[in-house]
């Protein structure tokens, strides 16, 4: 999708792109710090429920002085509560934490590799999956949406592949009460204390975690060997299917690749960014710049809404509901 320009044009007939300002720069690094601090707190939670926050620590009054001067709180006294740009920012953390602190090692080696070709993806994964159990719980009404179609179907097994901390299945665990999930994920230190997580919760019975990679092009994994793959209905992806079309030959490959280790599914459903271009970042929907630059460093590609759109009919699937986010973050419930 390439989005409209829009310049600036100066009186002697040339043009200007919009461009960041130095304070767009700086300030804005600094924000995102105390952002994340701030939800390490629990700050922005409770305030989005309504619950009052109050100051009681010298630092929690550095990051609430500093989230003042940024105009996303008020503080009244030693209590605080949202701006409606605070309440955006609250709600749109899990963005701010993935760039912030989960891609932020990738980032710091772009000086190192200068001459290289990619840089492959080093990141903070705790802060990586905590944010996109964030991002996907900001929008509740798609989640909600995913979670009707489950309840309404006869009980089956969800399996969630990339399942970040598990956040999502526990979620839709409360909105699918017949169903069984299981969540599978390459980083074992994730899953170990998503593990934990679930069984102080109660949901062990009904969350199973594995540890392991879910790239379907390639050997089949051992995880597999665990799984009662002819009682799997549905399999979910959310903000991965990208970088496994990048790495295995495409996205209907990867699908088709699911679709042999699970034969009795009757329903995909996925979750991921598309491609967006626009010469000017602020020309293009905020975190899309972001997202671009980041897998432009480690070489995966970003797909088109139309190359999605082909690899799901390929496969005989059919588009039941489609949720956009931001434009350039799409959920698709696909059946068959």
């Amino acid at each position: 999708m390439t989005l409209t320009d829009s310049t600036t044009r100066h009186t002697d007939g040339t043009t200007e792109l919009p461009a960041m300002s130095m304070r767009d720069i700086v300030d804005g690094h600094t924000a995102g710090h105390l952002v994340v601090a701030a939800d390490d707190y629990g700050w922005w939670t409770d305030l989005l429920d309504g619950v009052p926050v109050h100051v009681s620590t010298p630092m929690e009054d550095v990051v609430a002085d500093g989230l003042t001067r940024a105009g996303l709180l008020i503080r009244e006294g030693e209590t605080l509560r949202l701006t409606v740009a605070g309440r955006d920012v609250a709600a749109h953390r899990g963005f701010v934490r993935v760039t912030v602190r989960g891609w932020e090692p990738t980032f710091r080696r772009l000086a190192s590799a200068r001459e290289a070709d990619r840089v492959p993806a080093a990141t903070e994964p705790d802060n990586v999956a905590r944010g996109c159990t964030d991002i996907a719980r900001r929008r509740p009404e798609i989640l909600a949406a995913v979670g009707g179609a489950l309840a309404a179907d006869e009980p089956g097994v969800t399996i969630d592949l990339g399942c970040a901390d598990a956040g999502r299945v526990a979620l839709l665990s409360a909105l699918a009460p017949h169903e069984q999930f299981i969540g599978v994920d390459i980083e074992d230190g994730v899953i170990a204390d998503a593990t934990v997580d679930m069984a102080a919760r109660g949901l062990a019975q009904r969350i199973s975690l594995l540890t392991g990679s879910v790239q379907s092009t390639d050997d089949r994994p051992s995880w597999l060997d665990e799984v009662d793959c002819d009682a799997v209905t549905t399999a979910m992806s959310f903000f991965l299917l990208h970088q496994l079309a990048s790495d295995g030959g495409g996205i209907a490959a990867v699908l088709r690749g699911w679709m042999e280790w699970f034969p009795n599914l009757r329903r995909v459903v996925i979750g991921d960014g598309i491609r967006l271009t626009a010469p000017s970042w602020t020309q293009q929907p905020w975190f899309s710049p972001t997202y671009e630059i980041y897998h432009a460093i480690t070489g995966v590609r970003l797909w088109s809404d139309e190359e999605y759109t082909a690899a799901f009919a390929e496969l005989g699937w059919t588009v039941r509901q489609r949720h956009s986010d931001h434009t350039m973050l799409v959920t698709t419930i696909l059946e068959r």
